[in-house]
């Protein structure tokens, strides 16, 4: 009889190791080392934070997870600052793609992105708390 019971990543570990070899080799011709590096970077004034910004990188590919100013600070460059720092993170790690989810109707997050060469590829309806996400993606180069 087979049961379904909570576990932790540590204990599954060797099985999938195991396991993704196979999936790998069919999926993508081989056996893929997978990298993953979490990145937590802070912007600060006075020894006082004024912002961060963190994410992790996988195999190629950087995620921004969170990107907050505090809100007497933004529009000073903090922002656009904080996420070249996570760019240029996810470049020595040769990252090709960096890629985001933000509110679709969050003020300024549109024009901001953009301004950074970020397109939008996709949308999230009904995604967090009921609300619409957008994705945006850049190719690093």
């Amino acid at each position: 009889m087979i049961t379904i019971s909570k576990s932790t990543k540590a204990e599954i570990k060797k099985f999938n190791d195991f396991e993704w070899i196979d999936a790998d080799k069919k999926y993508y011709g081989k056996a893929v080392h997978w990298v993953r590096k979490d990145f937590v970077f802070k912007a600060v004034e006075d020894g006082e934070i004024v912002g961060n910004i963190y994410g992790k990188f996988g195999s190629g590919v950087l995620y921004i997870e969170d990107l907050m100013v505090a809100k007497d600070k933004r529009g000073q460059g903090i922002g656009k600052m904080l996420m070249q720092k996570a760019e240029d993170f996810g470049r020595e790690l040769k990252a090709h793609k960096a890629w985001l989810l933000t509110g679709k109707t969050w003020e300024g997050s549109r024009t901001f992105y953009e301004s950074l060469g970020y397109k939008q590829t996709g949308e999230l309806l009904n995604h967090y708390k009921h609300k619409d996400f957008v994705i945006y993606e850049k190719l690093l180069q």
